[in-house]
């Protein structure tokens, strides 16, 4: 009877030794297998300038037009716009062509003409041309721009601004002579003018 009992217990010893092996092994040969997918995004820089491009008429009469000129800020000749941007800008315009006469031949000063902006969005941006007119030339003239590090990215309603026109009164660096004293050739002239937005890096 004793060596009977002795082997059960044996048994049992075993079986629970081969348990744990298995166990163990089961733990170590765990298959895993991975794939990998790539991911890809590219944030572009957007920038839309919204623009009326309705054209500015200014029709010189009076002896007092000739001499004053004509326009001011927040005066009666303007063009209203917006630019929505994904990322920093700045506004510029220039002259695309020589304002020239209806001879095709004779030409104005450009720096006849003048630009004034009045800010209406909500954005912080330095304005250029806030309370002096820029004149016009053939070269790109700064109008707005960022404002120290503070971004001016954002929709239309973040960045809306009103331009003023004026033609022959001297603001700023315009022409300094009067109209009426240039003795110009009288009759049409025309130029169209160019606005430029790009991005600040």
């Amino acid at each position: 009877m004793k060596t009977t009992t002795t082997y059960l217990l044996g048994c049992r010893k075993l079986l629970v030794s081969i348990l744990l092996i298995a166990g163990g092994l089961h733990g170590i040969t765990q298959v895993i297998h991975t794939d990998i997918t790539m991911l890809n995004t590219a944030l572009n820089g957007t920038l839309l300038l919204n623009l009326n491009t309705s054209s500015i008429d200014f029709e010189f009469t009076t002896f007092a037009e000739y001499q004053q000129g004509m326009g001011s800020h927040l005066g009666p000749y303007f063009t209203e716009g917006s630019i929505a941007a994904t990322t920093n800008w700045e506004l510029s315009f220039k002259a695309a062509e020589p304002f020239l006469h209806s001879d095709g031949v004779t030409t104005m000063p450009l720096d006849n003409v003048g630009v004034t902006v009045e800010w209406t969005g909500y954005n912080k941006i330095k304005n250029y041309a806030k309370t002096h007119a820029k004149a016009l030339e053939m070269s790109e003239v700064l109008l707005i721009g960022q404002s120290g590090n503070k971004s001016n990215a954002g929709d239309e309603s973040a960045n809306s601004f009103v331009l003023y026109w004026q033609m022959g009164t001297g603001d700023g660096n315009m022409q300094s002579q009067s109209i009426f004293d240039q003795n110009l050739k009288k009759g049409p002239y025309s130029t169209s003018v160019e606005f430029v937005v790009s991005e600040v890096l």
